[in-house]
C-alpha cells in the first residue's frame, strides 16, 4: 500500500514493511480524522466499515495532533485474510475527514 494525499483519498502506510504475514493477524490500526468532526460520529463511521467486513475490533484510543487540527483514532483489529485487509483499507479511505 502506498501513501496518497488529498481529501478523501486517505493515507495508508506500508503495513508490515513488506514482510510475509501469517493470517489471521491482530494489530493496532490508526486513522487520522479532522478534529472538527464529532468524535462519536467518527467512531461510528469507522465501526461501520469494520462491521461491513466482519472485522473484530476493540480498545479505542484517541489522541489529538500537536496543532489540534486532527484526532488520531487507534483501535485493535483482528484481520482474517490479506483480501479483507485490502478491502478494509480501501473502504476506510472513504470515511469523512
Amino acid at each position: 500500500m502506498e501513501h496518497k494525499g488529498g481529501n478523501g483519498e486517505g493515507k495508508v502506510c506500508n503495513l508490515f514493511n513488506r514482510q510475509s504475514v501469517n493470517y489471521p493477524v491482530k494489530f493496532d490500526l490508526k486513522a487520522i480524522i479532522e478534529a472538527a468532526i464529532e468524535k462519536e460520529k467518527s467512531i461510528k463511521n469507522l465501526e461501520k466499515v469494520f462491521k461491513k467486513f466482519k472485522v473484530p475490533y476493540s480498545d479505542w484510543r484517541t489522541k489529538p495532533s500537536s496543532g489540534g487540527k486532527y484526532l488520531s483514532y487507534t483501535v485493535s483489529v483482528d484481520i482474517a485474510t490479506h483480501e479483507i485487509l485490502e478491502k478494509l483499507y480501501t473502504e476506510l479511505k472513504t470515511v469523512p475527514g
